[in-house]
């Protein structure tokens, strides 16, 4: 185990002097051979050891001209390997508010030439508005806060959707950094009428037991994405219309 871990800090230190602008090919993963930004988030991403497990039981669910409402598409990890496997007659609607997250995921939609993405500035909640943010543990990672510097759009799907006209998802996935209860209020009537699969990234027990009761009175039945893990206790879950 010591000796792996050496190994492994081993191989990290050429990665220190890897560029801002560096682009490279991912070797592993979902990623496998999408060009991508290493500054955009950690090295474990273009690696494909960030979430595999998570991503993987995502995109196995989608299919040939599905549609992906990504929310919370960060720099575009869940995004860029579900437009390849949806294909130019599926579509995926990425949702990030993150000036700083922005350029990235626009920056690696243009390098891969995808164009069945639309890109969508803003945070997802229960209203329309504006909301503060501030960062988390990782540079790409924010969060609401009251107290946030960074000010950002906001909007509630259910608004957005009859406003924009999109292509109404086969496969919702949620990872907003413990707002998640306020997206799914704020596209109640979006889930009733399209009827998605939701992977959702959970952020603490308050967020469990709120999404559980809002997904609940929408039919739902909410099952572990993690093996052998509880869904009483896991923080990666699949919401499944009844």
């Amino acid at each position: 185990m010591k000796g792996r871990s050496l190994l492994a800090r081993a191989v990290r230190v050429p990665l220190r002097w890897l560029p801002a602008t560096a682009v490279v090919r991912a070797p592993a993963g979902p990623l496998r051979g999408l060009r991508w930004m290493p500054a955009s988030m950690a090295h474990g991403a273009w690696l494909g050891r960030v979430e595999p497990d998570q991503l993987r039981e995502c995109l196995r669910r989608l299919r040939p001209g599905d549609v992906l409402w990504d929310i919370g598409a960060n720099v575009g990890l869940y995004t860029l390997p579900a437009a390849r496997r949806v294909g130019a007659a599926g579509h995926v609607y990425a949702f990030e508010p993150i000036p700083r997250n922005l350029e990235y995921l626009q920056r690696h939609v243009e390098l891969n030439r995808v164009d069945n993405v639309t890109v969508v500035a803003a945070a997802v909640g229960d209203r329309e508005g504006t909301v503060r943010m501030a960062p988390g543990d990782f540079p790409a990672e924010y969060h609401v806060d009251e107290a946030g510097q960074i000010v950002v759009e906001a909007i509630a799907l259910d608004d957005w959707c009859a406003r924009s006209g999109a292509r109404l998802p086969q496969v919702m996935k949620i990872d907003v950094e413990g707002a998640e209860d306020a997206v799914l209020r704020g596209g109640r009537e979006t889930l009733a009428r399209a009827r998605p699969l939701v992977c959702l990234s959970l952020h603490g027990d308050r967020q469990r037991e709120a999404c559980r009761a809002v997904l609940s009175g929408l039919g739902y039945d909410v099952v572990s994405l993690q093996p052998g893990r509880a869904v009483d206790v896991a923080s990666d879950v699949l919401a499944v219309p009844r």
